[in-house]
């Protein structure tokens, strides 16, 4: 990852790396300029992909308007560039009334995605994201762990095995 020297705001980064990890508090807004990148969540060792995220699009929205941890992990498939957009600027340049109603629409869709993970909610003949690989799995969760031990972070969580 390379930062710009116009203000270091756009962002830089290589194939495979990690843009931010769930629980991790950042909570700047980023902007795709280019590249490719891949929203997944992980149950211990099982990775589950979430989203593409592509030219024009955003990540890290929840975070920037609650200021809450981040609810996923966010890494390139590709070479790519975003805008980081950092969270004192909601502040900055956002009327109070409006930050609280994002922050408000930000916890109504926590609290969703909190009840989809626990009740397993699923749409009929809704499209879906194709399930990882084993080998791409274990590639992304190695990938994870390297980033979040070097950002001193918790470790991903392993699946505890179950007693007989």
């Amino acid at each position: 990852m390379t930062s710009d020297v116009q203000g270091g705001l756009t962002i830089h980064y290589k194939k495979h790396d990690v843009v931010c990890a769930a629980e991790e508090n950042i909570f700047d807004l980023y902007i795709v300029v280019s590249g490719k990148l891949l929203v997944l969540v992980n149950k211990g060792t099982q990775i589950t992909p979430l989203a593409y995220i592509e030219q024009n699009e955003y990540i890290g929205e929840l975070s920037f308007f609650d200021l809450l941890p981040r609810s996923a992990h966010v890494l390139c498939l590709e070479d790519t560039t975003l805008i980081r957009i950092p969270d004192v600027e909601l502040t900055r340049q956002m009327p109070r009334w409006l930050s609280t109603i994002a922050k408000n629409i930000s916890t109504r869709i926590r609290s969703v995605d909190d009840l989809i993970a626990s009740k397993g909610i699923r749409k009929q003949k809704a499209k879906s994201m194709a399930a990882l690989s084993i080998e791409e799995q274990t590639h992304y969760y190695n990938i994870l762990e390297e980033y979040c031990l070097s950002k001193h972070l918790p470790p991903l969580k392993a699946k505890k095995k179950e007693k007989k």
